[in-house]
């Protein structure tokens, strides 16, 4: 009985320290930029911390935390130079700062066509 609940414990305690989030810039229109995984620390949490411009949402960030930097869960707190307003979730589960799906490859063309067309116009 005790052997049993010893590899129970070993068990849980593994699948724990296998935790994985997503890592990536999500960004308007073009979705997660560098798209990876990472592998959390023992004793920390996923974080998501969404970025906007008054009511506008600006990017998003998704990553681990880290003893240097954990997450804190935060709303609408302020960074005075930038102007930003930041809220900040965190979580513990495998994947559970999912980001939204990849953008369709169609609509990152007519993004970026749209982005060259506006910066040869600008140049003329």
């Amino acid at each position: 009985m005790k052997l049993r609940t010893a590899l129970l414990l070993l068990a849980t305690l593994a699948d724990k320290a296998d935790i994985r989030c997503h890592s990536c810039y999500k960004l308007p229109v073009l979705g997660c930029v560098d798209r990876k995984s990472c592998r959390l620390e023992p004793g920390q949490q996923c974080l998501t911390t969404h970025a906007y411009i008054g009511k506008m949402w600006v990017f998003s960030r998704l990553d681990c935390g880290t003893p240097g930097e954990p997450c804190k869960p935060a709303v609408n707190q302020t960074n005075q130079k930038g102007g930003l307003t930041y809220n900040t979730t965190c979580c513990s589960q495998d994947n559970c700062n999912s980001p939204a799906p990849r953008p369709t490859p169609a609509l990152t063309l007519v993004f970026l066509t749209s982005l060259a067309g506006l910066g040869l116009w600008l140049l003329h």
